[in-house]
């Protein structure tokens, strides 16, 4: 039983040293704490730059979603009977719908309308 025990502590000390020697060789001297600041510094520029794409992106689909939507009301206009619209449709508002750019600054929105 003892020689278990004195076993089990000399695999443990044993085992200790190894992940000791390779998290020093794994880290280097002076790289430890400058190297996780650099690659957390370029994480965060990459979510940066993901997330201002994907407002770009879905600025082009609220735009696209606009342009289908205008071409629909157009079309609307030109080719259906106004009486079975008036018939079939339920009353809306006349107000106009605008849709908010995402991912816009103030600036741009405020010069966008």
């Amino acid at each position: 039983m003892l020689e278990g025990i004195a076993g089990l502590a000399i695999g443990l000390m044993v085992g200790a040293t190894l992940v000791w020697l390779w998290l020093d060789s794994k880290m280097g001297s002076g790289e430890s704490v400058e190297t996780l600041k650099r690659e957390n510094q370029r994480f965060r520029e990459e979510v940066n730059e993901h997330f201002i794409q994907t407002a770009e992106l879905i600025n082009q689909l609220t735009d696209s979603y606009k342009a289908v939507f205008d071409h629909l009301s157009e079309g609307a206009e030109k080719l259906v009977d106004e009486q079975a619209v008036r018939e079939r449709m339920p009353r809306v508002s006349d107000e106009e719908i605008r849709l908010k750019r995402l991912g816009a600054l103030r600036d741009q929105g405020a010069e966008q309308g």
